[in-house]
């Protein structure tokens, strides 16, 4: 048996004579109890259940519930009851973000908080949807000056994410040149409605 030092417990046989004999038809805190008076220990009703458990010295009790019967912690909310570090109602948590918060998240992308209680989006769909109005099914937004931080309404562009894949792929020489960048992904885009029609 493990104490909270990790060290195994040592017990005497006579402890362990005692324990088999004393443990029957008591809880295991009393048992604790007398053991610790009669040898002088400091042992815990946990230390004592363990070792009964690993024993397979079963005391007897029922510890079942029985139908009717009240449960220790009735009438308390959650595990204890309310104390002075307890929230009240209408409490604002001292982590709370207000409404225009924004973060950047893992992949280097501006998330902004648009709605209670935790409604973050990404800051570039958020503006362009301010602007133009809802975004378009299987349409993403893209920066045309590719940093993902400039989040000015003239720097973004939306397009279907066919174009998206496609330009991805494309040569990257010319990828911080705003006005290339914004005439291949029209023109992307419109072969991509021409083809779809």
């Amino acid at each position: 048996m493990q104490g909270r030092n990790n060290r195994a417990i040592p017990y005497s046989e006579a402890e362990l004579s005692w324990i088999e004999v004393n443990q029957v038809g008591i809880s295991r805190k009393d048992l604790a109890q007398k053991f610790n008076a009669t040898f002088t220990r400091e042992l815990s009703g946990d230390n004592l259940g363990a070792l009964c458990k690993r024993k397979k010295w079963a005391n007897g009790l029922d510890t079942v519930f029985t139908e009717g019967q009240e449960s220790w912690n009735k009438g308390t909310k959650g595990l204890t009851s309310r104390n002075r570090t307890s929230f009240k109602k209408g409490q604002t948590p001292h982590n709370h973000k207000p409404i225009g918060h924004e973060y950047k998240n893992t992949q280097g992308y501006i998330m902004i908080k648009v709605a209670e209680p935790r409604k973050f989006v990404l800051k570039q769909r958020h503006v362009y949807e301010l602007e133009h109005g809802p975004i378009p099914a299987r349409h993403v937004i893209r920066f045309l000056d590719n940093d993902r931080i400039n989040c000015e309404p003239d720097n973004l562009i939306c397009v279907p994410v066919e174009v998206n894949g496609k330009v991805n792929s494309r040569d990257k020489r010319f990828a911080d040149d705003v006005g290339i960048n914004k005439a291949v992904l029209l023109t992307e885009t419109l072969n991509h409605h021409i083809k779809n029609r």
